[in-house]
């Protein structure tokens, strides 16, 4: 609890039945009335699971309540007199009801569903394809599995198999020329590409080349879009004790929180059937991942949807990188990562985020912000943050897909305090939230001018239902590259940056990843402290500050002087250049011999 907060038990049947769905939600073994949902671990996806076991309790709770009230007792105080949601039954999509008869006649046999590809993942598709040197949005993870028996290809075979028939998204292919629209397709059966090598007597530095070497082989294989599924798995044997496995995937079918639990369900089944066991029901709610493909479409038809996001852009800058900070003119585009860790840190900047009545998520996006800030002199800009997508029903976050979504978030300089800053970053992620499913690539196409609208974008990754104690998640191996020259991540206390060598050179990686640092320390220091200030490490304060560092070579005439030995040298070289206009030596010193 938050310095000087007590735990105070539920008060009325009403607040025991609200914190027992906390309790459930959220894993924890105790909820009082005036506890923080983000200090008890809640995140938006959470907050999307909380509000589905709400609404299926009769309340009529939305993730934007438990943003404003963010506590059992404030949000009971809301609910109660509401009428109860209507029936979520009622929002469904049936198969085939989002396309075309004419589409569905074109279907291959065996399909038991077809839906539209949502404008981000059409978007994600393309830059796949077209930058063939990087193939951004072709993820290649390995995790490194602590087991306590041998491994069995049999079992973790027989577990794939399972997991790819209960989810749609395992069973989909994405056609982009066939139909009237760019497709996805959901076959009724596929086979998970699956095979297992033996690394056993390596040493660790071995395994790790090994692994490395085997991601640039699946990063430069792409996978045939139209031949569902669109992942691949492999397991890599080390000894009876350790195996990993890589997970190779078309970012445009899952994200993040999808893969990970992805991760986790294979692992639990594997695990029940290597032990003997019969594996655990996996329920799946009725809710599919063309309901969220719908809402979309119901996003697009918004005039209120889309009229907030140009007003998010309005009257902004668009933040751009400085100019000179990219590598040598004609280098190949590299990508560089450092990370900048925050651990010691982490519970001052959690008690930040409950002096803000905010969130840990808040709290790191705030100090992105302000790092890009001082990087421009623009009072005023908007850059990326990525949200996700995932309908307020129960089951949302069970559901795999790819439901991210990266919008421009506007940033206006003023917060006097930390305290203020990540407030007010909090108010605006929870005004952003309802219109959260209005896709970028609307927003670009309308207000993009030819020029795209974000070059830098946020992401914080909570992936708390991984098993820590059998995945050694710290030593994973990810290569998950996008389009963005600037790709901000925080996880597991680092924030990681990822840059497009072209544009931010790995030096100058290295001076922003400090930059965070400091911003981070600051925030840390003082939760009333000065966001105004400019805060920079010590080596970039004193590079700075230092005094200017005159020539070796001594000064033996003046700039006149100099210009007019060069005006005899040349005369009719070109001096100055402005608009259409240019001037030579001669003709600027004959005029300057004028005005004298």
């Amino acid at each position: 609890l938050p310095t000087g907060e007590v735990y105070v038990a539920p008060r009325t049947e009403v607040e025991e039945r609200v914190a027992a769905i906390w309790r459930d939600v959220l894993g924890v073994e105790r909820v009082g009335v005036h506890d923080s949902f983000f200090d008890l671990g809640g995140h938006s996806i959470r907050a999307v699971a909380l509000v589905g076991a709400l609404r299926e309790a009769g309340y009529d709770a939305s993730v934007r309540d438990v943003f404003a009230y963010r506590s059992v007792g404030e949000l009971t105080e809301v609910l109660v007199g509401r009428d109860a949601p209507a029936a979520q039954a009622e929002t469904r999509v049936a198969p085939f009801d989002l396309i075309s008869a004419a589409d569905r006649a074109k279907l291959p046999a065996g399909a038991v569903d077809a839906y539209p590809l949502s404008r981000v993942q059409a978007g994600m598709v393309v830059e796949m394809l077209a930058d063939t040197e990087t193939h951004a949005y072709h993820n290649v993870t390995s995790f490194r599995i602590r087991d306590e028996q041998p491994f069995s290809g049999a079992e973790l075979r027989q577990a794939i198999a399972a997991t790819v028939a209960r989810h749609e998204v395992l069973r989909t292919s994405i056609d982009l020329a066939t139909y009237a629209v760019p497709m996805q397709v959901v076959h009724g059966s596929a086979e998970m590409p699956f095979g297992v090598r033996e690394l056993r007597g390596l040493d660790e530095v071995a395994v790790e080349a090994a692994l490395r070497e085997f991601t640039a082989r699946e990063r430069a294989t792409l996978f045939d879009l139209g031949r569902a599924p669109l992942l691949r798995l492999y397991a890599h044997v080390v000894d009876d004790k350790t195996w990993w496995l890589t997970v190779t995937e078309c970012h445009p079918i899952i994200e993040g929180w999808s893969h990970h639990s992805l991760l986790m369900e294979l692992l639990d089944t594997y695990r029940a059937l290597r032990q003997g066991r019969t594996p655990e029901p996996v329920e799946l709610p009725d809710l599919r991942y063309a309901d969220f493909i719908a809402a979309e479409l119901r996003s697009l038809a918004s005039t209120e949807d889309r009229e907030f996001w140009h007003g998010m852009v309005a009257g902004r800058a668009k933040f751009t990188l400085p100019e000179g900070w990219g590598a040598a003119s004609g280098s190949p585009r590299t990508v560089y990562r450092t990370a900048v860790p925050f651990h010691d840190l982490e519970d001052n900047l959690r008690a930040l985020a409950s002096a803000a009545r905010a969130s840990l998520k808040s709290v790191l996006l705030a100090a992105h912000l302000k790092v890009l800030s001082q990087l421009t002199d623009a009072e005023s800009f908007f850059t990326g943050v990525v949200l996700h997508g995932r309908p307020e029903v129960a089951g949302a976050d069970r559901v795999y897909g790819m439901y991210l979504n990266t919008l421009p978030i506007g940033f206006d300089r003023g917060a006097g305090s930390w305290r203020r800053l990540v407030a007010d970053v909090f108010a605006r992620e929870t005004e952003m939230w309802r219109h959260r499913q209005y896709p970028m690539p609307a927003i670009q196409q309308d207000l993009g001018d030819g020029d795209r609208l974000l070059d830098t974008m946020f992401i914080y990754l909570d992936f708390d239902q991984v098993d820590r104690d059998l995945v050694d998640y710290l030593a994973s191996i990810d290569d998950s590259p996008t389009e963005f020259p600037l790709a901000v991540s925080v996880r597991v206390g680092h924030v990681g940056l990822a840059v497009d060598t072209r544009v931010v050179a790995p030096e100058h990686a290295e001076r922003l990843a400090a930059m965070y640092r400091a911003v981070l320390a600051a925030m840390a220091a003082d939760v009333d402290g000065d966001a105004r200030a400019t805060c920079l490490p010590p080596e970039e304060r004193a590079l700075v500050l230092a005094p200017a560092v005159l020539p070796d070579v001594p000064v033996t005439a003046r700039v006149h002087e100099l210009f007019e030995a060069q005006v005899v040298r040349s005369p009719g070289a070109v001096a100055v250049v402005a608009g259409g206009v240019e001037l030579s030596y001669g003709e600027v010193n004959e005029r300057a011999n004028r005005v004298a």
